[in-house]
């Protein structure tokens, strides 16, 4: 098939970038500065990647106005310390550009608003390969729903996709949108766990991804 027709969407955090540490420390020092009282888990904190920001403050807030402030507050404090706590994931700048060179677009559909997604990009010095970004902001619902896919299918007329990502959300979204899925294990989640999830294609690191969307690798 002509690669013109087929797109590879990437998630951001946790899949092209590390932002691991980086999202940790927001969440403890938002809830240290807004919600003092609250004794905050690791694994709580941990909850936080993946889903829409919103949705995860709602659960310690009890109106849109505290779950906005919230946000607000995550969302500066994630700003000041970007630089220092993200990079790309090793063999992610080769991949990206091997796709590129092969005639493939590239888009990503995250649960991050899209002005954020592109600044991790561009400190990665990655943002280049990049033909579309869709982030939260421009989503009718966030991830599962496959809005965000469905909105790259229609930019690019394209006829196929792979929806590649760290988490099942991404797996449930790639479902819900009728796409093949990869997951990905480098960042939290386990080859076991995606394959009970029913992810199309598990990889360890990302020069697997290559050959799966040229249809040199087997399920």
């Amino acid at each position: 098939m002509n690669n013109k027709n087929k797109v590879i969407i990437f998630d951001c955090d946790g899949t092209l970038v590390d932002t691991f540490t980086l999202i940790e420390k927001t969440v403890l020092l938002t809830f240290a500065k807004m919600l003092p009282d609250y004794s905050l888990t690791l694994e709580e904190a941990h909850s936080f990647f993946g889903p829409f920001l919103n949705d995860s403050f709602k659960k310690y807030a009890q109106t849109e106005e505290e779950v906005n402030l919230l946000v607000e507050c995550y969302r500066q404090i994630n700003e000041d310390l970007m630089e220092a706590y993200i990079y790309a994931y090793d063999g992610i700048k080769e991949l990206l550009k091997s796709l590129k060179e092969k005639g493939y677009k590239i888009a990503v559909v995250s649960n991050k608003v899209s002005e954020a997604v592109i600044k991790g990009l561009k400190i990665c010095n990655i943002d280049g390969y990049f033909d579309l970004i869709v982030g939260a902001e421009k989503l009718k619902e966030a991830k599962p729903n496959p809005d965000g896919i469905y909105q790259v299918l229609n930019h690019f007329k394209a006829n196929q996709a792979f929806m590649i990502g760290d988490t099942t959300i991404d797996i449930e979204t790639g479902q819900n949108a009728k796409v093949q899925t990869i997951g990905v294990t480098w960042c939290k989640t386990t080859r076991q766990t995606f394959i009970a999830k029913g992810a199309d294609y598990v990889v360890d690191h990302p020069k697997e991804i290559l050959s799966i969307v040229e249809g040199k690798e087997t399920k």
